[in-house]
């Protein structure tokens, strides 16, 4: 009898000790990292707070699910409460390996991130965290408001609002708006080059980071393409602003509309423009560029034929200014401008063949010199090569720098070509945003276009 109370004291020992050595970690979910991908939206960081310091971070133990989905981790670091690496930090960041498809969305009708976003943070099968002499053998972490509060590329832009008149009606309107203003250009003493993005339909409301990600808009701060765009100094890099209608730039007094009538924010876009370039004097006013996808393309039009002479060039993607609404008068004025079309010849959303293509070839009629067209066959996954995307998806190859050729200046028939858009190297620039860097109004006529073929 003894000896089995002997044998199971030292159970009970053994069975304690294991229950001491074997814990649940506590873990304070803190933010997530969102980057977006030419059509995705992603969570790629998450950032919790461990009750205690741990010692040893190996990503191959940690398991994290988001939205759903598990995710495979590829790095961890200690960091500070928004993921930026920190040695003696207090938190950790999980760096997730990219997932296809939209990690994120919009809620339906209201444009605003939806805050219903489920995060869990674990260890994988079998796998054991040891801090000191303790073992943890599984993570207590979770929240379903992950995207209540996230970090992303629009951190980096400087925001604010504008309010001025409606056109076509009484009352007064507010645009809200994002601007990049890197503080190597501010200090530099030179003229600086201002990028202007208008966004699509589904990218207006009152949350600006929505312009910024939805379509990649943050792209214009990255260093591919801020690396085309140089300085009266000769340093590299522009200005971008991004300016959100709170509905969409096709609304008019009369309803939507396709050019018929003036959008309701003519007026106070324009006046928005004025203001972020009077107040910042070392933009170069001879050195504006305009352009905008779909809604914001449409806008783009709008604004180059209220305001001709005014941007020194302009690149509407995916425009859904309807060809039949542009007067003859109005296509001679914009025979007079530098302008850029991208679009992809199968779009159903806006169809190039009553949009863009029209207009292009009117104006080329009208005797236009500097007007290009990228027509490109589909859209097609350049951060995911070979997914196909929608056709309306035309500014992934803007965003992604792979806009390189246009269509001849030809009334003739279009010929697609995923090839960078087309056949010709406008003015001999390998790229849209090389062309638009060059572009300047009180510059003289550029060199006829050179064909590579």
């Amino acid at each position: 009898m003894n000896k089995i109370r002997l044998i199971a004291a030292a159970a009970a020992v053994c069975a304690a000790a294991l229950s001491a050595s074997a814990q649940t970690l506590k873990m304070e979910p803190s933010v997530v990292g969102v980057t977006t991908y030419e059509a995705s939206t992603i969570v790629n960081l998450v950032v919790v707070k461990p009750e205690i310091k741990l010692d040893v971070l190996d990503p191959s133990v940690f398991a994290v699910n988001t939205n759903g989905t598990d995710r495979n981790v590829i790095s961890v670091y200690p960091s500070d409460s928004r993921g930026a690496f920190n040695p003696e930090g207090e938190y950790i960041a999980l760096g997730l390996e990219k997932a296809n498809g939209r990690g994120i969305g919009l809620t339906k009708g209201n444009n605003v991130w939806r805050e219903e976003y489920t995060l869990k943070v674990g260890l994988k099968p079998g796998k054991t965290l040891k801090v000191g002499k303790q073992k943890f053998t599984a993570i207590a972490c979770e929240t379903d408001k992950a995207v209540k509060d996230f970090v992303s590329e629009a951190d980096y832009f400087n925001k604010g609002s504008f309010t001025g008149k409606a056109t076509g009606q009484p009352g007064d309107i507010t645009l809200t708006w994002a601007a990049y203003e890197p503080w190597s250009l501010k200090g530099d003493g030179k003229a600086n080059p201002l990028v202007i993005w208008l966004h699509g339909g589904g990218e207006g409301g009152l949350d600006v980071s929505i312009t910024l990600l939805g379509n990649e808009v943050v792209s214009l701060i990255r260093p591919q393409i801020q690396n085309h765009f140089t300085t009266e100094g000769g340093a590299g890099g522009a200005y971008v602003l991004s300016i959100q209608c709170p509905t969409m730039w096709m609304g008019t007094s009369k309803g939507f509309g396709h050019g018929e009538y003036p959008s309701l924010y003519a007026d106070v876009l324009k006046s928005c423009i004025d203001e972020f370039i009077d107040q910042h004097p070392d933009v170069d006013r001879n050195r504006i560029y305009l352009g905008g996808c779909s809604n914001g393309g449409y806008m783009t039009m709008h604004m180059l034929i209220r305001h001709p002479k005014f941007f020194a060039a302009a690149y509407p993607t995916c425009e859904a200014y309807m060809d039949q609404n542009i007067s003859d008068n109005e296509i001679a004025a914009l025979a007079e401008e530098n302008i850029w079309i991208v679009q992809s010849y199968d779009d159903t959303t806006v169809d190039p063949k009553t949009h863009c293509i029209p207009t292009f070839q009117r104006i080329v009629k009208a005797g236009g010199k500097n007007v290009w067209m990228s027509m490109f066959e589909n859209v097609v996954g350049i951060d995911n090569p070979g997914q196909k995307l929608m056709g309306h998806f035309s500014w992934c190859y803007l965003f992604n720098d792979a806009v390189t050729m246009s269509q001849e200046q030809s009334e003739g028939d279009v010929k697609p070509s995923n090839n960078g858009g087309g056949s010709v190297a406008p003015q001999g620039h390998a790229n849209i945003y090389e062309w638009m860097n060059a572009q300047v109004l009180t510059a003289p006529e550029a060199p006829a276009a050179r064909n590579p073929r």
